[in-house]
């Protein structure tokens, strides 16, 4: 390869990745999620609605509790102005203990649901469990599971609004119980027999 090609080469694949990475990042560009309709206030409800939806499909249920209510301020990438849009989301922690096996029976169980409820399941990781799922009018679902098994599942939505990120006011979640010692229970409860086993 000359020269001359050689530089022309570099150049296009510098453009490629420059023009990817925008694609993948930038705020500005709406791509295939439709514009929102809705205010903040209607967000939280639909996102939480989601979330009860979730729960629900899932037998025997599990303990939980609500982080707070989030939103966060979309900007334009070129321009860093605001578009009078945020992102509104929610995590919501299971606190049911739960072994490995009933791990995958529950990851399972919610695939199933947000497929049945249209969403599009767009990423899954086996080797640290995650899953991630979008449907057509811009509402994004999502589960986690962190090195200790702890599991969040949050759900957003877009909303139109002029204010900055933040939590949301009225929506700060539910706080940690409290462990038998007196302190914040920040790990699972006790076993639960069904989902520990």
């Amino acid at each position: 390869m000359n020269m001359m090609r050689r530089q022309t080469f570099s150049l296009a694949c510098g453009a490629m990745v420059l023009a990817s990475g925008c694609l993948s990042g930038c705020s500005g560009l709406r791509g295939d999620t439709p514009e929102p309709s809705i205010n903040v206030k209607q967000a939280v409800k639909q996102v939480d609605s989601l979330l009860d939806g979730t729960f629900k499909a899932i037998n025997p249920p599990l303990k939980w509790r609500d982080g707070p209510a989030h939103m966060s301020e979309i900007k334009n990438s070129f321009t860093n102005t605001a578009t009078g849009e945020v992102r509104v989301y929610r995590h919501r922690y299971v606190r049911t203990e739960l072994s490995k096996a009933r791990l995958t029976k529950l990851l399972t169980v919610i695939i199933e649901h947000w497929k049945k409820e249209g969403f599009n399941i767009s990423s899954a990781n086996s080797r640290e469990p995650s899953i991630s799922g979008k449907s057509s009018d811009g509402h994004a679902v999502g589960v986690s599971v962190g090195g200790f098994g702890d599991v969040e599942i949050s759900a957003y939505i877009g909303a139109l609004s002029d204010g900055s990120s933040s939590d949301i006011d009225g929506e700060e979640g539910d706080k940690f119980p409290k462990a038998p010692n007196g302190g914040p229970d920040y790990t699972p409860d006790l076993r639960d027999p069904y989902w520990s086993t």
